[in-house]
């Protein structure tokens, strides 16, 4: 086997970089398969649009707790089923808690709008993506409750350890640009549950995977590889 590092270069045509965590927007060139979130039922339609065009789309569909609306989430929740069954290789997400962001509900309408997220995505057998901002020990908790859940933690800033904390095999940890200059998370994380994204800038992924295969010590085709069958194995079935 050759020595990390070591391995021949790729061939830039055949240069397909997974993506994730993206929101509807145009892909960088080279961008192969895409995990593409809506947030909101506002963009359900966008991100479904998408996925009937581009064969690489697999689309997502959830509330994200900015977009919680007190009063509208448990029928949205409803909505969301119909789009669950309309795209039977759909999603669950962006969902998720957040105690970062001023002026939206409380934890306790956020568990409970996640609650049955969770329960409709292990219900269906489905993957879930999923928000986090000073939460993440809250997070991990609900989770513990979804052992056979498929789940791919959006953002991750290495606030837990995946080995005691998120025991799950089936729970990929997606770094994206705010985190890109830390060389030390990419190595933190066991190279099957990692993933990279783009969030909502699709022009820096291709900087993302420079910066994490220096990192990683790889070709950026072997780490696209790996990203790849990492986010395939987790897709809807």
């Amino acid at each position: 086997l050759s020595k990390p590092g070591t391995e021949p270069r790729c061939p830039p045509d055949i240069m397909n970089l997974p993506d994730a965590h993206t929101h509807p927007a145009p892909a960088a060139s080279g961008t192969g398969l895409r995990f593409v979130c809506g947030t909101s039922p506002a963009d359900w339609e966008q991100v479904a649009l998408l996925a009937e065009r581009d064969g690489n789309v697999t689309p997502f569909f959830g509330i994200h707790p900015w977009f919680l609306d007190p009063a509208a989430w448990r029928r949205d929740m409803r909505l969301l089923e119909e789009f669950l069954t309309r795209f039977p290789k759909a999603g669950v997400g962006e969902t998720g808690l957040d105690k970062c962001r001023r002026g939206i509900p409380g934890m306790k309408m956020q568990k409970d709008a996640l609650r049955r997220h969770l329960d409709m995505a292990a219900r269906m057998n489905r993957p879930v993506a999923l928000h986090c901002c000073r939460a993440w020990g809250s997070l991990a908790e609900m989770l513990r409750e979804y052992p056979r859940l498929k789940a791919i933690l959006h953002g991750w800033t290495g606030a837990l350890n995946p080995a005691s904390d998120l025991p799950s095999e089936d729970w990929l940890l997606s770094i994206g640009p705010r985190e890109m200059e830390r060389a030390d998370i990419f190595t933190s994380v066991p190279l099957h549950r990692l993933a990279l994204e783009s969030d909502e800038h699709p022009e820096v992924l291709p900087d993302l995977y420079r910066i994490a295969a220096q990192a990683l010590r790889m070709e950026e085709c072997r780490l696209a590889g790996i990203v790849t069958d990492n986010l395939s194995r987790i897709s809807p079935p």
